[in-house]
């Protein structure tokens, strides 16, 4: 007898659409689970599947959505919030591929955090960024620090946004920017927790830590002095991978919306 397991390892090294298309029937969420992982299934399968009694199975469905135009529009207008907020995120760290224009509209203006979270991140249209970058949940207008076509204009409003909780995001998780200069400022920023973000940023200026080696915290303080003592071997292992992140000169700017 088969087991559910089997089945399931037989779907991950299926091509077979129509096999695919019997097993995303199947009676083990297991067995649909992993139909809805497999690129080959096809849209047809993956569109009943969005539909799933289980809510497992149907995000899994959402994360199969990169090469399905015909299915994103309806998921964003979906009535299931982390359906939408997957979606969202489908072209994370994928910096020449992103969803199409009329995806990303409705989900910028998603009620569910997330969803404008995941648009912050991954938009190529100026349009929409920049209403993100105002938008009024600390956390969104935070997650347009990961955008790699943010310019330093624009992080400049993130390095002077009115939420510390966003400056010390932007310290952590920009990729060109901030620069030398702006995580200079961020170091003498009002908020302890922001100066502490910056010591932690791989590839932070020397400069940087010696300032908040004389940091009025106390934690602050100590940290910063450990660091400036114990080197850079560790920094240069997180900052070499943060240069695979710093694709600057490979990704395209902004894309005007669509008329």
């Amino acid at each position: 007898m088969t087991t559910v397991a089997e089945i399931a390892e037989e779907v991950a090294k299926s091509v077979d659409a129509t096999r695919l298309r019997e097993l995303g029937k199947h009676k083990s969420k297991t067995v649909r689970i992993a139909v809805a992982q497999n690129q080959r299934a096809d849209d047809e399968t993956i569109e009943r599947l969005l539909a799933d009694g289980d809510e497992v199975v149907r995000l899994a469905s959402a994360r199969n959505l990169a090469d399905r135009p015909s299915l994103q529009l309806a998921v964003a207008k979906s009535a299931e919030k982390w359906m939408r907020a997957v979606l969202a995120r489908t072209f994370v760290r994928q910096d020449h591929r992103s969803l199409p224009y009329e995806v990303q509209a409705v989900l910028s203006k998603d009620p569910f955090a997330e969803s404008r979270e995941g648009v912050a991140e991954t938009t190529n249209y100026l349009d929409l960024f920049e209403a993100l970058l105002h938008d009024g949940d600390p956390k969104v207008r935070a997650w347009c620090a990961a955008n790699p076509r943010i310019s330093r204009v624009q992080m400049e409003e993130l390095v002077n946004d009115r939420t510390w909780g966003v400056r010390a995001f932007t310290a952590n998780v920009g990729l060109r920017f901030p620069d030398d200069e702006q995580l200079m400022r961020l170091a003498q920023d009002r908020s302890a927790n922001v100066r502490w973000a910056v010591i932690f940023r791989p590839g932070r200026p020397r400069e940087a830590l010696e300032l908040i080696a004389e940091d009025p915290d106390e934690l602050n303080r100590r940290h910063a002095r450990s660091a400036l003592v114990r080197g850079s071997e560790s920094d240069q292992i997180e900052a070499s991978a943060r240069d695979d992140r710093q694709r600057a000169s490979d990704v395209a700017p902004f894309l005007p919306a669509p008329t």
